[in-house]
C-alpha cells in the first residue's frame, strides 16, 4: 500500500496521504465543493450527495470517496456534475424552501434545475433528511432521535414519535441543522427542545444559564462554568504559570 497517490483534479496535478477523500484532497487544493451533510467534527456519512463528482466517468460522493488509485482523475465541475448537484438541490430546495443556506446554493445551480417548484408533493417540513442532527447525537451518547423510514416517509424522530426521554437539551441538534429546521426556545431559565423543557443551570461565576440539568448530569457534575468564564479562567491558569517560569527563570 503506498504512503501517497498522485493524480489531477480538475487537470489540477494532486498528491494525497493514500486513502484520503477526495473532497478533502480537492479543498487542500482550494476547489469549492458543496455540502450539507458534512461537517468536520464528526464521520463522513455521504447522506446529501451534494457533494458529488466525477471519477473515471462515474458520479461518486466525494466525502466518502477515498484516493487509492496512482494517476485518479477526478472533475469537480463536469456537466454531468452540475447536472446532478442542480437535480439534488432541486429535491431539497423543495423540502426546505424558506432555508437561507439552500436559497444561495440554488442560486448558484439555478441553471441546472435548482428551484422551488409549487407542483412538488412532499410535505415541505424544512428537513433535508441529512442526519446530521442525528449523528451529532450519537457523538453526544445521546441517540435521543435517529433518521426512520424510507423514500418520502423518511423523517428525524424520537422513539415511538414521543418528547425523547433521552434528549439532554444540549441543543447539539439544532445548533447543527443547516437547515435550522429544528426549533428551540430559551427563556433565561428554561429551554424547550423536541417538546420537552429542561431547566437552566446558573453559571457559578456569573450567573448565566447555559446548560441543563441533564447535560451536567450526563458529565457527572451538579454546576459548570460558562464558555466565558471558562474561557477567562484558562487565561488566568495560564497567566499564572507564565508568572511561574518567569520567576524560576530569573532567580
Amino acid at each position: 500500500m503506498p504512503e501517497w497517490v498522485k493524480g489531477s483534479i480538475d487537470g489540477i496535478p494532486a498528491k494525497a496521504p493514500y486513502g484520503t477523500s477526495l473532497l478533502h484532497a480537492a479543498r487542500a487544493l482550494g476547489i469549492d465543493i458543496p455540502t450539507l451533510c458534512h461537517h468536520e467534527g464528526l464521520p463522513p456519512d455521504g447522506n446529501c450527495r451534494l457533494c458529488l463528482c466525477e471519477v473515471s466517468g462515474k458520479l461518486v460522493a466525494s466525502c466518502m470517496f477515498p484516493l487509492r488509485d496512482q494517476g485518479f482523475a477526478a472533475l469537480t465541475g463536469s456537466a454531468k456534475v452540475m447536472d446532478a448537484r442542480g437535480f439534488v438541490l432541486y429535491l431539497m430546495l423543495n423540502r426546505a424552501p424558506k432555508s437561507p443556506r439552500l436559497i444561495r446554493l440554488a442560486h448558484d445551480y439555478e441553471a441546472y434545475g435548482a428551484r422551488v417548484d409549487p407542483r412538488f408533493p412532499l410535505d415541505r417540513d424544512g428537513c433535508v433528511r441529512c442526519g446530521r442532527c442525528a449523528r451529532v447525537c450519537s457523538l453526544q451518547a445521546s441517540e435521543a432521535i435517529d433518521l426512520a423510514g424510507r423514500g418520502p416517509g423518511r423523517a428525524v424522530l424520537a422513539p415511538f414519535g414521543r418528547p425523547p426521554e433521552d434528549c439532554l437539551g444540549c441543543l447539539a441538534c439544532a445548533l447543527n441543522c443547516p437547515t435550522g429546521r429544528i426549533a428551540f426556545q430559551d427563556d433565561g431559565a428554561t429551554r424547550r427542545v423536541w417538546d420537552r423543557d429542561f431547566a437552566l443551570v446558573p453559571c457559578p461565576a456569573c450567573g448565566e444559564r447555559r446548560f441543563t440539568k441533564e447535560q451536567l448530569g450526563h458529565l457527572g457534575v451538579e454546576s459548570a462554568l460558562c464558555p466565558e468564564c471558562r474561557r477567562r479562567a484558562m487565561a488566568r491558569e495560564i497567566l499564572a504559570a507564565d508568572s511561574v517560569i518567569s520567576y524560576k527563570a530569573r532567580g
